[in-house]
C-alpha cells in the first residue's frame, strides 16, 4: 500500500509541474497552429485530431526560449500575411524555423 501511495504521489507532482505551453501561448498563435494542423491532416491523410494531439504534446516539452522563438516568428509570418500581403511560402520562411515546425508535428 505504501508503495502504491508513493507512485501516486510523484505522479501528482510530474503532472503538476508538467508546464502547459500550448495553453498559455496567444489566441491568435493557437489559432494559427490548429490551421496548420488541419492541413498537415488533409495532406498526409491522418486524423486532425491526432496531429494536433502530437503537436501539443510537443510544445508542452519546449523550453521557454523555445516558446518565444515559436510565438516571435509566428508573429512575423503572420505580419507578412497580412499587412505586407506576402504569400507565406518556403522560400520566405527560414529554413531552421520549416525545420523547427516539422519536429513539433513528426
Amino acid at each position: 500500500m505504501l508503495h502504491t501511495e508513493l507512485l501516486q504521489r510523484q505522479l501528482n507532482e510530474q503532472a503538476r509541474s508538467t508546464k502547459q505551453h500550448f495553453n498559455e501561448l496567444p489566441s491568435h498563435i493557437m489559432t494559427l497552429l490548429d490551421d496548420m494542423a488541419f492541413g498537415i491532416a488533409q495532406k498526409e491523410n491522418m486524423q486532425p485530431i491526432d496531429v494536433k494531439q502530437t503537436m501539443v504534446e510537443n510544445i508542452n516539452k519546449l523550453h521557454e526560449s523555445d516558446i518565444k522563438y515559436l510565438i516571435e516568428q509566428l508573429g512575423l509570418l503572420m505580419h507578412k500575411s497580412v499587412n505586407e500581403n506576402e504569400k507565406i511560402d518556403d522560400k520566405v520562411v527560414d529554413s531552421s524555423f520549416v525545420s523547427f515546425l516539422i519536429r513539433l508535428y513528426y
